[in-house]
């Protein structure tokens, strides 16, 4: 494995944080209420974004447009008997900090329809691994 040059923080730091987290959510929550773990971005959709903002020149270099995608917290109504789902909408970032929303509305109300904003996460819980240290209970 290549090392990578990025920010990090050491795992006593990181369970810190996510237990604060999870203890400032539950102060504002009721006890029905299932805060969030963690959202899970599948790195296949996260590299087809990639791919769509990336172009090669006639030497083979690969440019990319993006400085990065920003993740969005929403409540997705699945079901009128089930609890929402808390997930992240993903947009892609441009160089300049902007996101990446094309403004035309067709007003059809179609999914996907000249869109950019990604739903694909899936949360925690419903996709978690419960033997991370920074599994919270």
């Amino acid at each position: 494995m290549k090392p990578i040059n990025v920010p990090t923080i050491p795992l006593n730091a990181a369970i810190a944080r996510v237990t604060r987290f999870r203890e400032q959510l539950s102060k504002q929550a009721s006890e029905a209420t299932v805060i969030p773990r963690a959202i899970l971005i599948p790195i296949n959709d996260l590299m087809a974004i990639i791919e769509k903002y990336s172009s090669v020149d006639d030497e083979g270099n690969v440019t990319n447009s993006l400085q990065g995608v920003r993740a969005y917290f929403a409540v997705k109504l699945t079901d009128e008997k089930l609890d929402d789902d808390i997930t992240a909408l993903i947009v892609a970032v441009d160089k300049n900090g902007k996101d990446i929303i094309p403004t035309t509305d067709t007003g059809l109300g179609n999914p996907g329809d000249d869109s950019e904003i990604y739903d694909f996460t899936k949360p925690c819980p419903d996709v978690c691994d419960p033997e991370s240290p920074l599994y919270i209970p």
